[in-house]
């Protein structure tokens, strides 16, 4: 299974010791008239269990950020925080 547009806020890859996932940036850019404005970004990210990053790359379309993430880290295990979970614990409470 890949990250996509439906899950790519709520899952990541990982492989013992390390994760690779995709989050929001932005860069201040400076447009034609001069002004400051802000370009966000979807940033490829690896780092360790601690999460201290090991490596980024900055792409301008979640399309282009989904493409690179799936095709360096696709044969990592996904972990998707979204997926629904059989069995005991709080998704599973009658109450709700």
């Amino acid at each position: 299974m890949n990250i996509n547009n439906d899950n790519w806020t709520s899952s990541h890859f990982y492989s013992e010791p390390l994760r690779a996932f995709i989050s929001l940036g932005a860069e201040p850019v400076e447009t034609e008239a001069g002004l400051q404005e802000v370009e966000f970004q979807y940033l490829v990210t690896m780092t360790d269990k601690d999460y201290a990053e090991l490596y980024q790359s900055a792409h301008k379309t979640l399309d282009e950020a989904l493409q690179v993430l799936n095709e360096k880290y696709g044969h990592w295990d996904l972990q998707d925080a979204g997926a629904k979970v059989h069995g005991d614990g709080c998704s599973s409470c009658a109450a709700h």
